[in-house]
């Protein structure tokens, strides 16, 4: 289970930031396009924008036969903070721990005499490390990379 679906229930949340996407291009949320975009009954939608409402989150208004919604200041600051977190959540915790080990083991070798039987079996970690999707551990992958093959010269 990734973190990101641990921590948010990803559906309300989806919602939250569905209406926060059609606001920033411009356009006006309704509920039964988000309940298409989310992929959710509209009933569901219509349950979860109540209590968004509830809570002063969003307010919804009539226009004709349909319902509209926007967010409010409060609702639009929670659905920021809740995008960077989600972001923040797709990090591989795991992935940078390893780096920040390798990276300090290197460090200590750095300047003395290294053997190649030292330094393989960390180039075979940190190559293993590029496999990730976290593009911030990808990059400082390979350049813990390099200065490992330095040491090898």
């Amino acid at each position: 289970m990734s973190l990101e679906k641990m921590f948010l229930h990803e559906k309300v949340v989806d919602i939250l930031l569905k209406i926060l996407e059609v606001e920033k291009s411009g356009k006006v949320p309704y509920p039964l396009k988000i309940s298409k975009e989310v992929g959710s009954p509209y009933s569901y939608i219509s349950k979860v924008l109540s209590e968004f409402e509830k809570h002063a989150l969003i307010e919804s208004e009539m226009k004709g036969r349909k319902r509209t919604v926007k967010l409010t200041e409060d609702g639009r600051r929670v659905a920021e903070l809740l995008q960077k977190l989600k972001e923040e959540l797709k990090k591989d915790f795991v992935a940078r721990k390893k780096l920040a080990i390798l990276n300090s083991f290197v460090q200590s070798l750095n300047g003395s005499n290294v053997k190649e039987e030292t330094v393989l079996p960390l180039l075979a970690e940190v190559r293993n490390l590029k496999n990730t999707d976290d593009l911030e551990v990808k990059e400082k992958a390979e350049s813990l990379e390099k200065s490992l093959m330095e040491m090898l010269k």
